[in-house]
């Protein structure tokens, strides 16, 4: 490499070593879907479940079958829309 080169690598070098210096002293900023999003865990949980029932919903009235988790069993399921179950343990 000549000596153009030599000094262009240093240059890039000594400002990317720079860069990470300052990044290191920065406070530490909140996720930023957390700070962007407002919504605790709790009501994106509720949220997650309340869709998960509209979806089942949507789906048993147009005849598809659902899936679900049996808390009894510890097993997943498949539900038919003749009222059938098939575990995942079963397969």
């Amino acid at each position: 490499m000549d000596k153009k080169g030599d000094e262009a690598k240093k240059s890039i070098l000594k400002g990317f070593h720079e860069a990470l210096l300052a990044q290191e002293n920065e406070p530490l900023k909140p996720n930023e879907l957390d700070s962007t999003c407002g919504v605790g865990d709790d009501e994106l949980v509720l949220r997650f479940h309340e869709a998960i029932k509209r979806e089942n919903a949507a789906s048993k009235e147009q005849g598809l079958p659902i899936t679900g988790y049996d808390r009894e069993r510890k097993a997943s399921y498949i539900e038919y829309p003749d009222g059938r179950r098939v575990y995942g343990d079963e397969t």
